[in-house]
C-alpha cells in the first residue's frame, strides 16, 4: 500500500557526469561530425525515460549511462522510475509480464489485471505532470500508465526483452496500449513481434556497454582473483568459470551448474561462481530461483553463489568477477540481448553463450566466442576452453573487437539521437 502523498513516480537522481571528449574518440571521423549534427538539432529539447526500478538489471544499468551521455550533448534529459512504494503487489503482476513477453505461460487473473489497472492510474496521474518532447518507455510495466495518461508528446515504446516467442493472448491484451506510440524499438530483428499493425513503426538497434562506466574496467586475472578471495572467499588457484546474471529462470543458472558437475569430474580444481546480486524490485522471483540453485549445489563444494549483496560493492565485485574468469559463461534460453556478454567481451574474455537469440546476435560461434544449446555441449565446450589456451586468447581478442566495432555506447547515443531528431522533424 502506498503512503499518503507519497509519488509513485520518482525521478533518479544521476550525479555522474561525463565529457563528451572522452567517448568521441571511440567514433570514427564520420559517426563523431553525424552525432554532433544530431545533438546540434537537439538543442534545448526534453527527453525523459520511464522505467520500472532503478536500481538492477539491463534498463536500469543502460539509463544510468545513457542520460549523462545526452546531458553531455547539451539535450536536457531525465529518468523516472516507479518507485517501490508502490508495494510488492505491482511488480508481482507484472514480473509476470516479463514473463509472458519471453514466451512464459503465465496466467494474469482479473483481479490482478485490475490491480494493475489501479496502480496505473496513479502513475498516470503523476505522468501527467512530467513535460518533455519525447517521452521513451520502458519495457510493459508503464505501457497502461502511460496509454491513461493524458500528456501529448512524442512517444517511444523500447522494447528490451526477447519477445521472439511472446504469448500472443498477452500481445494482443497489450498491443492497444502500444499502437499510439510514435516508433517500437526492438533490440534485434528476430524479437520484433509479426503483427501487420506495427507496420511503419519499428526501429531496431541492439543496446550497447559504456566504455567510460567503472563496470567495463579492466584489470589483470591475477589481481581479480586475489579480490574474490578476499572478498568472496574464492581460492585463488585453480580455473574459475563465471556466470554474472540476476537469478532467472530464463537465464538458467540449473543448466549452467549441471554442466559444471559434469565438468569437475574431468578439470581438477575448477570452481564456478554465480554472481547475481538482488537488486532489481521489478524481479521478485529471484529470490526464489536462488535458493533453489542453492538448494541443488548445497553438497557440492567449489560452487560460489552472491545473491545478497549487504557488505559489497556490486559494482566492483561484479567487473572483478568478470575479469577473473577463465571463462564467461551467459546460459541464456532467451535474452533480449545480454549485456555481460558484451562486457566480458571487451574484457578480451572468452565467452559461453547458450541459444538465445539476443547472445548470438553478439556471439559468432567458434569466431569471438561459442555457443552451447545445452547442458552437455556446455560442459564439453567449457573443457575444451580451458585445455586450449591459444584458441582461449584468440577468441578473447576477437571478442573485444566485436564490442569495439559494434556494442559501444557512442554509437547507442548515436541511433538515439537519429531517431529522436526525425520524430521532432
Amino acid at each position: 500500500m502506498t503512503k499518503i502523498n507519497q509519488k509513485i513516480l520518482k525521478k533518479v537522481n544521476i550525479k555522474k557526469k561525463i565529457n563528451k571528449k572522452d567517448y568521441l574518440k571511440f567514433l570514427s571521423s564520420s559517426e563523431k561530425d553525424k552525432l554532433l549534427k544530431d545533438a546540434k538539432e537537439l538543442e534545448g529539447k526534453k527527453i525523459v525515460h520511464l522505467n520500472a526500478a532503478a536500481k538492477g538489471g539491463g534498463v536500469a544499468e543502460l539509463l544510468s549511462s545513457l542520460i549523462p551521455y545526452l546531458r553531455s550533448l547539451g539535450i536536457k534529459s531525465d529518468w523516472y522510475a516507479i518507485s517501490p512504494d508502490i508495494g510488492d503487489r505491482f511488480f508481482e503482476i507484472t514480473n509476470k509480464f516479463f514473463h509472458l513477453s519471453q514466451g512464459g505461460s503465465d496466467k494474469v487473473s482479473s483481479k490482478e489485471w485490475e490491480s494493475y489497472k489501479k496502480d496505473s492510474i496513479k502513475i498516470a496521474k503523476e505522468l501527467d505532470k512530467i513535460n518533455c518532447d519525447i517521452l521513451v518507455v520502458n519495457d510493459t510495466q508503464p505501457l497502461l500508465a502511460n496509454h491513461l495518461s493524458a500528456n501529448s508528446k512524442k512517444e517511444i515504446y523500447y522494447n528490451h526483452s526477447d519477445t521472439s516467442f511472446i504469448n500472443k493472448g498477452f500481445w494482443n491484451k497489450i498491443f492497444p496500449w502500444i499502437k499510439p506510440f510514435d516508433k517500437v524499438i526492438f533490440s534485434h530483428k528476430d524479437f520484433v513481434v509479426e503483427d501487420k499493425r506495427l507496420e511503419g513503426m519499428v526501429k531496431v538497434f541492439p543496446p550497447a556497454i559504456d566504455p567510460l562506466s567503472e563496470k567495463q574496467k579492466i584489470v589483470s586475472q591475477k589481481k581479480a582473483r586475489l579480490y574474490l578471495e578476499k572478498h568472496g572467499n574464492i581460492p585463488a588457484s585453480g580455473p574459475l568459470i563465471t556466470q554474472i546474471s540476476r537469478f532467472d529462470p530464463w537465464k538458467n543458472p540449473a543448466g549452467l551448474v549441471e554442466a559444471f558437475l559434469k565438468l569437475q569430474k574431468n578439470v581438477k580444481g575448477v570452481k564456478l561462481a554465480l554472481v547475481g546480486f538482488n537488486q532489481a524490485k521489478d524481479n521478485p522471483s529471484a529470490k526464489a530461483v536462488y535458493e533453489e540453485i542453492k538448494e541443488i549445489t548445497k553438497d557440492y563444494k567449489d560452487i560460489y553463489l552472491f545473491f545478497e549483496p549487504k557488505g559489497k560493492n556490486m559494482t566492483e565485485f561484479t567487473m572483478m568477477a568478470q575479469n577473473a574468469g577463465d571463462i564467461v559463461i551467459q546460459n541464456s534460453i532467451r535474452e533480449g540481448f545480454g549485456l555481460t556478454v558484451a562486457e566480458a567481451m571487451w574484457k578480451a574474455k572468452a565467452v559461453i553463450g547458450g541459444p538465445a537469440s539476443g547472445i548470438r546476435r553478439q556471439i559468432k560461434n567458434g569466431k569471438n566466442g561459442l555457443i552451447a544449446n545445452d547442458s552437455k555441449q556446455l560442459a564439453k565446450k567449457m573443457e575444451y576452453l580451458l585445455n586450449n589456451k591459444a584458441l582461449k586468447r584468440e577468441l578473447g581478442k576477437q571478442a573485444k573487437k566485436t564490442v569495439l566495432e559494434n556494442f559501444l555506447f557512442p554509437g547507442l547515443v548515436s541511433n538515439h539521437l537519429s531517431l529522436y531528431r526525425r520524430l521532432l522533424k
